[in-house]
């Protein structure tokens, strides 16, 4: 996998490794359970979630604002609320298994 480059400033840059994808996994979101799924998609991390509540399947990946701070959102925006969430317990989870 090619590492990943971050731009500081105009003249330098840091390379560095991305994370390997995840291979799917489960998370339980309000007393359900979710199916996650990871993708890259031009060096960028998407994770879908199909629900098995019959919930309407939810894709997510984190992003920047104005500020360059980080914060889950969803594709396409709407679901923020959730988003937010369901981005939490997975980032705990990949931290997690880290450990």
């Amino acid at each position: 996998m090619p590492p990943a480059v971050q731009i500081i400033g105009k003249n330098f840059l840091i390379l560095g490794k991305m994370r390997a994808i995840e291979p799917p996994f489960a998370i339980q979101y309000k007393g359900n359970s979710a199916e996650v799924t990871e993708v890259e998609i031009r060096s960028r991390r998407i994770f879908r979630l199909q629900f098995t509540d019959g919930k309407k399947p939810l894709t997510i990946t984190v992003a920047r604002d104005n500020k360059e701070v980080k914060f889950w959102t969803s594709i396409p925006e709407g679901r923020q609320e959730e988003a937010e969430e369901v981005g939490r317990l997975i980032a705990e989870f990949i931290r997690n298994k880290k450990n």
